[in-house]
């Protein structure tokens, strides 16, 4: 039992380092954040934080694994329960305000894109863990979706990155100018928009392929 109790103290502790990381990452940026103020932050000393994580890098790829890889997974399983690529992409559309409005994913993304520079060896791991597989994802989708005949699709991988694009945006506009209450977006309806506009721009009978 003390056993288990060390265990869970150990589980909780790491996760505040995470959380006061990402907070520290989120409003100083990757290359002002100091890991004395992650220590202070999590109300812990620096010498501990140094027993689970060696280094700021190490910090934000346990951030990746934590937040976003898992969240991936979410995604591939939805796609792959789904009965069909119409099915599938409505599965992600449905899935997408969720992962934007209620978990830290928007925050991970904004410190990847302000401070990239300073960490190229993780934002390089984000982009074949995370984005590649996110884009891989659709792209199945849209191939799936030629194939059986549903969608008319040209380049599935190209047009993989136009159907993610509203995501991207979506994530940085609630990070950045949601600060401002008049700036709140429905994001519910705006990825139910994009669902039946790319089913009409991707149905066979409609003249075009993306």
């Amino acid at each position: 039992m003390l056993r288990a109790r060390t265990l869970e103290a150990k589980d909780e502790r790491r996760q505040a380092f995470l959380t006061a990381a990402l907070d520290e990452f989120f409003e100083r940026g990757f290359a002002a954040a100091r890991m004395d103020d992650i220590a202070r932050r999590a109300g812990l000393s620096k010498g501990a934080l140094y027993l689970y994580f060696e280094s700021k890098e190490a910090l934000f790829t346990a951030l990746i694994d934590t937040i976003a890889a898992p969240n991936v997974e979410r995604l591939e399983r939805a796609a792959a329960a789904a009965p069909s690529a119409a099915a599938a992409l409505h599965a992600l559309m449905t899935l997408a305000p969720r992962l934007i409005r209620d978990t830290p994913l928007p925050r991970v993304a904004k410190v990847i894109l302000a401070d990239s520079r300073s960490f190229p060896d993780v934002v390089r791991r984000y982009r074949t863990q995370i984005v590649d597989r996110v884009l891989g994802i659709v792209a199945g989708i849209l191939a799936r979706g030629r194939e059986s005949g549903e969608l008319a699709v040209e380049d599935p991988k190209l047009a993989a990155r136009l159907v993610v694009a509203p995501v991207i945006l979506s994530a940085i506009w609630r990070v950045v100018f949601e600060i401002d209450p008049e700036a709140k977006v429905d994001l519910d309806a705006l990825f139910a928009q994009h669902e039946r506009m790319l089913l009409r721009a991707l149905a066979p009978d409609s003249g075009a392929a993306a």
